[in-house]
């Protein structure tokens, strides 16, 4: 698989991904609980946090559709996928969060270094 395809794949996958985690944290942003979000968020930072996700979302979404990706744009994705990662693997080792969200925050990490391999193979622009 040629990276372009792998990237433009981790792109995709990300979308609903990204649309999973807004839809996770649509009923914490009014102030009711969510099954899938363990932890107490005040409505006001969990509607934060989805408006962040979904924006990230969007633009994996029209970065995938793009003839020339964006490599500034792919590598700023990579560094808030991997950064989601450590922070969850952080947080849940400092027990501040259930383990379980590290775990699940496993394919952020991946997609990341997807990202990221991407941007090492196509080189730095002339």
């Amino acid at each position: 698989m040629t990276p372009d395809r792998l990237v433009r794949l981790a792109l995709w996958i990300t979308v609903p991904l990204n649309a999973l985690g807004v839809w996770i944290l649509t009923p914490p942003a009014f102030g009711r609980p969510s099954a899938l979000w363990p932890i107490a968020t005040p409505p006001y930072f969990a509607a934060q946090l989805a408006i962040v996700i979904a924006l990230f979302g969007g633009v994996y979404a029209w970065q995938a559709t793009q003839r020339t990706l964006n490599r500034a744009v792919i590598v700023v994705g990579a560094l808030g996928k991997a950064a989601f990662f450590v922070l969850n693997v952080v947080y849940a080792a400092a027990g501040q969060i259930p383990t379980a969200m590290a775990y699940q925050s496993a394919p952020d990490l991946l997609l990341a270094c997807a990202f990221l391999y991407w941007a090492a193979r196509v080189g730095i622009p002339q």
